[in-house]
């Protein structure tokens, strides 16, 4: 019983800090980094927070190797059509702390992407639901 009121605690907390961060990452006009993240674990850890299944056990490590592509040079970039959505830099950081995983892939905006709403068609910050 202790276990289970933890866990809807922690679900609780989780769910309400992600959309904190994600109202001020959506009202941001043009942030300098975005951070991405796989959606096929973004989906593992909503149904956690959500409560969906009976037995919603939390994500394991955030794994992005599925939208990580390393360059030559060992940077690491997004892969040309990955599933992905865009955080902010507050989001990563809370997620990659409660969860750690990998590997981190940030966006920077040059000012051509900032002035050029049109050049972010195909990606998408992720929309949070407000209720869980």
């Amino acid at each position: 019983q202790v276990e289970i009121e933890a866990l809807a605690k922690r679900r609780r907390i989780e769910i309400d800090t992600f959309i904190k961060l994600n109202k001020a990452f959506q009202a941001e006009e043009s942030p300098g980094v975005i951070y991405c993240i796989s959606m096929q674990w973004f989906r593992e850890w909503e149904a956690f927070v959500k409560g969906k299944g009976k037995d919603a056990e939390p994500p394991g490590p955030i794994d992005n190797s599925r939208i990580a592509q390393v360059k030559g040079s060992g940077h690491i970039q997004l892969k040309q059509g990955a599933d992905y959505g865009q955080i902010s830099e507050e989001t990563w950081v809370y997620l990659n702390n409660l969860y750690g995983g990998g590997p981190e892939i940030a966006i920077r905006q040059s000012m051509a992407q900032l002035q050029d709403p049109e050049s972010l068609h195909g990606e998408q910050k992720i929309e949070a639901e407000t209720r869980a």
